[in-house]
């Protein structure tokens, strides 16, 4: 197991592992988000648009942004405060002592309250997160878009121009991902080979 020592890592080594942990973040959770469209997302994407993924999808949506944030600092609060509070009311109740060795949990949660780097802890935690929000809006933009009429937000104007109206999904460097109304298909086309220009539709949820 890595452990990361926090008085040991330099500017330069921060950089480096905040640059992997987005690249893993951006692949896994586009790949969970467009796997359960039936999209095969990793012949699709690059390391940039991985490592862009997720700064975008947060910056892009201040509601996504803020409820993550909350989360993640009601996360912050239990690991650092309330699970020891939690623990100490727990301790004294004889049900708990019957069915836990408390002298065991004791010097558990002793060993956890001396630990001061809580950093790689908290980027697992922030990982699950961001990673369960995916997944959520994966699943319930499936079942809304196989159970209602998919209303178009966007319209394509391709190279020969062509228009066509679709219900967009998401987008990186190289692809435009899109329902055409009508199809249950997720559709992916080239944007530099195929489109000229991506007009938003108003008005248009």
């Amino acid at each position: 197991m890595i452990k990361i020592e926090q008085d040991k890592l330099g500017l330069q080594d921060y950089f480096y592992i905040g640059y992997l942990y987005l690249i893993i973040l951006g692949i896994v959770s586009d790949a969970i988000f467009y796997g359960i469209f039936g999209v095969s997302y990793l012949n699709y994407t690059t390391i940039l648009d991985a490592l862009i993924s997720p700064i975008s999808l947060l910056t892009n949506n201040w509601k996504i942004s803020l409820f993550l944030g909350f989360m993640f600092w009601l996360m912050y609060l239990y690991f650092t405060k309330w699970i020891f509070k939690l623990y100490a009311y727990l301790r004294e109740k004889k049900w708990y002592q019957k069915v836990y060795n408390i002298e065991k949990w004791d010097k558990k949660y002793e060993t956890l309250a001396k630990k001061k780097n809580i950093i790689p802890g908290m980027m697992f935690i922030f990982f699950l997160l961001f990673i369960s929000m995916r997944t959520g809006m994966g699943i319930g933009m499936r079942y809304k878009y196989a159970n209602k009429e998919i209303i178009p937000n966007h319209t394509l104007i391709f190279k020969d121009n062509m228009r066509l109206d679709v219900r967009k999904i998401g987008q990186n460097s190289a692809y435009f991902f899109y329902f055409i109304p009508g199809e249950k298909v997720i559709t992916a086309t080239p944007i530099t080979d195929n489109l000229k220009q991506i007009k938003l539709l108003e008005n248009k949820k």
